[in-house]
C-alpha cells in the first residue's frame, strides 16, 4: 500500500526545513478567537498531508504524531533518513495495516545509527484510500534519542 510508505517517507526524512521555518517564523502566527492560528504552516502541511487523511483525522494527526518526529530531528540537530518500511494487512480484506520503518539518524558527522519504528494504520471504511487513523507503537529508544540528546 504505498500510502503509508509515503507517509513514512514525510515522516522520516528530514527534518523539512520548510515545514520548521513556517513552524518557528513568529510572523506566521496570530491569535484567533484565543487560539493561535498559523495559516502558513497549516496550509502546507494540509498540502503535503492532505491528500492522504480523512477531512476529520487530518487535524488530529498533525497535533499528535505528524510534528513529533521531525520537531524532535530539528531542535536537537539530527538528520532523518527513512531506510525501509514493511507494511503488512494482517488480515485479509481488513482495514488495518501494520508497518515497520527503520529510520537512520545522524548528527554532526557521527556515524548514522537506526531504528525500527511500529505502528497501526486504519483506513476509513467510508473514505476509500484515506487514514482514519494513524499511530505508532514502539520506536525502539529513537524518541528518547531525539529528545534527550546531549546538547
Amino acid at each position: 500500500m504505498g500510502i503509508v510508505e509515503k507517509i513514512l517517507e514525510l515522516q522520516f526524512n528530514g527534518p523539512d526545513k520548510k515545514m520548521m521555518d513556517l513552524l518557528d517564523n513568529p510572523d506566521n502566527t496570530k491569535i484567533v478567537d484565543g487560539k493561535q492560528v498559523n495559516e502558513k504552516f497549516d496550509k502546507y502541511i494540509t498540502e503535503i498531508y492532505g491528500d492522504y487523511f480523512t477531512e476529520d483525522y487530518l487535524v488530529p494527526f498533525l497535533q499528535i504524531s505528524a510534528l513529533r518526529y521531525q520537531t524532535a530531528a530539528e531542535f536537537s540537530g539530527y538528520k532523518l533518513s527513512l531506510k525501509d518500511t514493511v507494511v503488512n494487512q494482517p488480515e485479509k480484506d481488513s482495514n488495518r495495516y501494520t508497518f515497520t520503518a527503520t529510520v537512520g539518524y545522524t548528527k554532526d558527522g557521527e556515524k548514522e545509527r537506526t531504528a525500527d519504528v511500529s505502528g497501526v494504520v486504519l483506513f476509513s471504511t467510508k473514505e476509500k484510500g484515506k487514514i482514519g487513523k494513524f499511530e505508532y507503537g514502539k520506536d525502539n529508544g529513537l524518541s528518547k534519542e531525539l529528545f534527550f540528546s546531549d546538547e
